[in-house]
């Protein structure tokens, strides 16, 4: 059975080039670097070394056999390093898979300097979809996104599908997003009947909603022949500015957007003035029956604190 000692011998002789030269710095005799080699090669039945004139060198598969066992070896480091020493501070993990939202940025500061900066922030800005794949694919714990009235059933049937469980926090009219180019700019509010010629840009559509307008198959009030699909703020403003495009978001990305000086943002609703019915849902999702880490929780917390604000 394949022990530590002997991947930490092999990685010394392939820094080395020599077995002699690694028995020297190792303070270990010849003979035991031989027989912790060849006791990897039978146990894996691959040849991992080579002699030459000089001393040794890998063979293909031994310098592939190289990088694993540097990586369980680092892996071991970090093991006795987070749970060896008992008098160390552990660090936490705070590990987020988010859609692009306003208040991201200020509840990790606010979490690690609670922590004294001991916590590693692990955060990726993606789309929905791809934000229940990192938590499913334990890539992320926490998962931030929004859900809507028209697709929330079949979200659901996908949560239950990948053993997650989610947490509806706050809901959020349509707000419509645009450039001084817009003839809608210096407007308080915007009615539905009076986009449907505009371009349209959509921020953070996944591969699903991008597949069903494809097929023809997104049923939508915006025009599919007139939508641009984005993921990043930059394009969405590109496309406003120079082609006069129109963004619908929540409320929970109008800070992005209200920084920029010739952005406006404003109110999407029905002819009769009363608000637009299709309603955004703020959620985070977790993995079934798995605790969150301690700033993981304060960081649930604060987010639920910032979106009753």
């Amino acid at each position: 059975m394949m022990r530590l000692v002997q991947l930490e011998y092999f990685i010394k002789i392939a820094e080395c080039g020599s077995i002699t030269k690694a028995a020297q710095e190792l303070y270990v005799s010849q003979p035991s670097l031989t027989k912790a080699i060849a006791s990897l090669e039978a146990e894996y039945d691959i040849k991992l070394l080579e002699r030459t004139s000089k001393g040794v060198r890998m063979t293909a598969r031994g310098s592939e056999f190289l990088e694993y066992a540097k990586d369980v070896i680092s892996s071991s480091q970090k093991l006795e390093d987070v749970f060896g020493k008992k008098d160390s501070v552990p660090i936490q993990r705070l590990c987020i898979a988010s859609q692009q939202f306003d208040f991201l940025y200020d509840l990790l500061k606010s979490v690690c300097r609670e922590h004294q900066m001991m916590v590693n922030v692990m955060m990726a800005e993606v789309d929905r979809g791809t934000v229940l794949k990192r938590v499913k694919g334990r890539t992320a714990d926490i998962g931030i996104l929004i859900l809507t009235d028209s697709d929330k059933k079949e979200f659901e049937q996908e949560i239950k599908k990948n053993a997650l469980e989610v947490h509806e926090m706050a809901d959020s009219g349509v707000y419509v997003c645009m450039a001084s180019r817009s003839p809608f700019y210096h407007r308080t509010e915007v009615k539905s009947s009076e986009i449907s010629d505009y371009l349209h840009v959509a921020l953070d559509m996944d591969d699903q909603l991008i597949r069903k307008m494809y097929l023809g198959d997104l049923q939508n009030s915006v025009d599919n022949e007139q939508l641009i699909c984005c993921n990043t703020i930059s394009a969405c403003l590109y496309f406003m500015r120079e082609a006069g495009a129109l963004l619908y978001i929540p409320k929970w990305v109008k800070g992005l957007l209200e920084k920029e000086p010739d952005i406006h943002v404003i109110p999407l609703v029905k002819d009769d003035g009363s608000a637009y019915p299709l309603v955004n849902h703020l959620a985070w999702v977790k993995r079934e029956n798995e605790e969150l880490t301690i700033p993981e929780q304060r960081f649930v917390h604060l987010l639920a604190e910032k979106v009753s604000e």
